[in-house]
């Protein structure tokens, strides 16, 4: 089996380095890159200064065969990417014509755009330009002595279009591309020392050309296998894993606990999900309105909020009712949450539960916490 070439990511913008913006463009990539066959080897956050971007895409084209950079195509003067890649080839940047037009183009003609625009029109006799149908920032592409470099807009919904429709063809044009092949199982009610204990030699020996991994999430724990070789020994290990974590498993590779709950819920009988929360900034009724609408599973109609302890909003009208309190963390950082499920033949008083966590992630966990008991009952219900 060939040996997936290497990547690197350079993000660009003083703004990642305040804190002021999330990477998400790099955790996009990630994704993106084991998908189509690459090996991400680093991620990079740069300031905007000419000198520290050149010598950035110096030392990552001298150790991985493809950089991937974001940010710092724009218009204005702190947007140097462009001249940090040009100082690195040692050319020197031209406008041209071609995507000046185009720039004008989207403006409305020349009168109506900002001079400072036309520094999105510069090129180096190595760059071949992307498109950007949504932006006013091309990329580039430069590819020298096996290796390629590839600029991308910082906006992510431009980053994402461009990657889609021209980076990812250009990238399996250039090289041989072995995709990761990857399982995952997902469980909940377990933490991850435990869940590692049960599956033993599952992590540390899973087979030649097969890596294994544990992580916990918001979610719950979940194990990955994954390989570059033949997917067929996969199947294998994920029904081990799924035999000796038992009712613990909620689900595998793109199934989610707000899914399998809803399922769960639809397979017992309850046609209709409503929720009551108070504790949790309306966490679970992100999670359940962000779930996409499928057959087979009930429908959220909606969930209510309680700003304090005190008050106790009505649900709107549905087959099953889930209601979820969340109390102040104590001192050691565990909470206490109370879930109760008002359904017929499903429904369970009221229960406490204990996580952990702080901010936004403890409130995530007490609403997934909460749907892994929605599972767990009106799966118990089906088999009673």
């Amino acid at each position: 089996m060939s040996i997936a070439p290497r990547a690197l990511v350079l993000s660009v913008g003083a703004e990642l380095l305040l804190g002021e913006t999330v990477d998400t463009n790099a955790a996009f990539l990630a994704a993106e890159l084991a998908r189509i066959g690459l090996d991400l080897r680093s991620v990079r956050q740069l300031p905007d200064e000419r000198a520290v971007i050149a010598a950035a895409f110096r030392l990552a084209l001298d150790q991985v065969e493809v950089v991937l950079a974001t940010g710092g195509l724009g218009p204005t003067h702190d947007d140097v990417t462009r001249e940090g890649m040009a100082d690195m080839l040692g050319e020197e940047l031209t406008e041209d014509a071609v995507l000046a037009e185009r720039l004008y183009a989207r403006f409305g003609g020349a009168g109506r755009m900002p001079v400072s625009n036309l520094r999105q029109a510069l090129l180096v006799p190595s760059a071949r330009p992307l498109d950007n149908p949504i932006g006013s920032a091309p990329g580039w592409w430069v590819e020298r002595d096996g290796r390629v470099a590839v600029l991308m807009p910082g906006v992510p919904s431009e980053m994402q279009r461009m990657w889609r429709e021209q980076v990812v063809a250009g990238l399996r044009a250039a090289f041989s591309l072995w995709p990761l092949h990857a399982r995952t199982i997902k469980t909940f009610g377990i933490g991850e020392s435990a869940a590692a204990e049960k599956v033993g030699d599952l992590l540390a020996s899973p087979g030649e050309g097969i890596e294994a991994g544990i992580y916990a999430r918001d979610d719950g724990v979940h194990l990955r296998f994954t390989t570059r070789g033949d997917a067929a020994p996969l199947a294998e290990l994920a029904a081990r894993a799924v035999g000796a974590l038992g009712e613990d498993v909620y689900g595998a590779d793109d199934q989610t606990l707000p899914g399998q709950a809803l399922a769960a819920l639809w397979s017992a009988g309850a046609r209709t999900l409503a929720t009551i929360e108070s504790g949790t900034e309306g966490a679970l009724l992100a999670i359940v309105a962000a779930h996409p609408a499928a057959e087979d599973e009930a429908r959220f109609v909606g969930g209510s909020l309680a700003v304090d302890a005190a008050g106790q909003p009505a649900a709107p009208a549905a087959d099953a009712v889930l209601s979820v309190r969340l109390a102040p963390a104590a001192a050691s950082g565990r909470s206490r949450v109370a879930v109760c499920l008002e359904a017929p033949e499903i429904g369970f008083t009221e229960r406490e539960l204990r996580i952990h966590g702080s901010g936004g992630q403890r409130n995530r966990r007490a609403a997934f916490a909460a749907l892994d008991q929605v599972r767990r009952a009106s799966r118990s219900a089906r088999t009673d």
